[in-house]
């Protein structure tokens, strides 16, 4: 193994770092969606506890109670691949538990508040019976009671009534009330009809789903439409109303998944040091224009990062490379890590070898070297020229196997992609003035012209 080689350096610890940067924000932001969806929740557990018989709502409480420990149950960070997985799924189950938890109380309290909607008609229809019937002091009764018993109370008066005067009519309607409103339907909650039921579920729907505007306006008209006599009218009014909703609550959909995936890329811009102002705000300004488009400035952040995580990752790779080789005897010279990410390439010697020099390149961020000869490229080798070739290729290939240690022992993976043999081909001669590489060397530490290549280290 000598000859040209070709190293691809990962600085493992760095991209560690930044994973575990980024996975912890994402934590921090899921745990903050999940406080303001659990305040959401609560509100809607309480409601729901005001008409139930409680165990349903404590079925609810205790899946909310399960969710709140898993955020404070966290695997550790000791093995980072174990860690990365069990973190995704852990994120996964409590967005999974979340929306189950939502979709539960979603149909509980919407079942609940069509309950309500139909006792409610059912009440202003005896009351309204009972003044007609005369019995004023039922009808009062029953509107300060508004309950299922004090309902089937009414309805009894109203049958007593009835057979009383002889109006069988009247008796025949209100028998046909009472079937329909029996108290042990009015308990399990029975929608208004089909159509009610589905507007209900959405409305719930978009009330758990966060803050919007139109909330009080879409409930309002659906307690209009549950007492509207005309059943074809109040049909078509209500198809419409379901229509309204559910594109609200699509639009809202569409603007959470927005905003988190502002907040995903503000994240990844937290993780770095130095991240440019011009990108944040963009973000920033992102974030107040509901449904602005991000694709390019998504583009822009990403690129930026995996930019700055090659330039950073890059600047530990030249560091430990450089310091390896000036332990091994190599010419290192202040400014050469600089010109090496400026240029792409370096050129290194031994004091006292001025013949042979070691090209260190960037080649599609890895790092290429090889050992190169100065002289006439047109003259001939002799074989005394190709021995001492051979010998200066195989201590570069000792030093080279050091520098790959040193860099795995510093906590980077450094593995050969490519190599020849030593002797397999023979060492590029270069002739350079060396007057020209004295003077160069003092300026920019390489005897070589820098090409526009930039060393992307990982």
């Amino acid at each position: 193994m000598s000859g040209p080689k070709i190293v691809d350096i990962r600085v493992l610890q760095a991209q560690r770092e930044r994973q575990l940067r980024l996975l912890r924000e994402r934590i921090a932001y899921q745990h903050k969606q999940w406080e303001r969806s659990r305040q959401r929740l609560q509100a809607a557990i309480e409601e729901l506890s005001d008409q139930d018989d409680g165990q349903i709502v404590k079925t609810i409480q205790a899946a909310v109670q399960q969710i709140e420990q898993r955020f404070q149950k966290w695997p550790d960070d000791t093995d980072l691949e174990e860690l990365l997985q069990l973190s995704e799924a852990q994120l996964r189950f409590i967005e999974q538990e979340t929306q189950e938890l939502k979709e539960q109380l979603t149909r509980q309290l919407a079942d609940s508040r069509q309950g309500q909607r139909s006792l409610q008609l059912a009440i202003a229809n005896a009351a309204s019976r009972l003044e007609r019937a005369g019995l004023g002091a039922e009808r009062d009764e029953l509107l300060a009671q508004a309950t299922a018993a004090a309902l089937e109370a009414a309805l009894e008066r109203l049958n007593a009534a009835a057979l009383e005067v002889g109006d069988r009519v009247l008796a025949a309607a209100t028998t046909a009330l009472v079937g329909s409103i029996q108290p042990q339907k009015i308990d399990a909650g029975p929608s208004i009809d089909a159509a009610g039921e589905r507007v209900e579920r959405l409305l719930v729907q978009l009330e758990l789903l966060g803050e919007y505007s139109q909330i009080a306006g879409f409930s309002k008209r659906l307690e209009n439409l549950a007492v509207m006599v005309d059943p074809s009218k109040r049909r078509l009014l209500i198809d419409s109303l379901a229509l309204e909703i559910d594109a609200a609550l699509k639009a809202e959909y569409v603007e959470q998944n927005r905003q988190a995936s502002l907040a995903a890329l503000e994240a990844e811009l937290s993780i770095y040091p130095a991240a440019p102002s011009v990108l944040i705000e963009q973000l920033h300004f992102l974030k107040g224009q509901s449904h602005a488009e991000i694709t390019d400035v998504a583009a822009e952040v990403r690129n930026w990062c995996d930019a700055e995580a090659r330039r950073q990752d890059g600047e530990q790779i030249r560091s430990l490379v450089l310091g390896s080789l000036r332990e091994l005897g190599y010419d290192v010279r202040e400014g050469m890590a600089t010109a090496w990410s400026e240029g792409g390439q370096l050129m290194l010697q031994k004091p006292g070898s001025s013949d042979y020099g070691v090209e260190l390149q960037d080649v599609n961020g890895r790092m290429r070297t090889q050992v190169v000869r100065f002289g006439d490229p047109a003259a001939g080798l002799s074989e005394q020229q190709k021995q001492r070739d051979v010998e200066v290729e195989q201590q570069w290939c000792t030093a080279h196997s050091t520098v790959l240690k040193n860099l795995n022992d510093a906590g980077l993976d450094a593995k050969i992609l490519a190599s020849r043999a030593i002797g397999e081909l023979p060492l590029e001669v270069r002739a350079v003035d060396k007057v020209a590489v004295a003077e160069k060397r003092k300026t920019l530490g390489s005897p070589t012209a820098p090409s526009q290549r930039h060393i992307q280290g990982g």
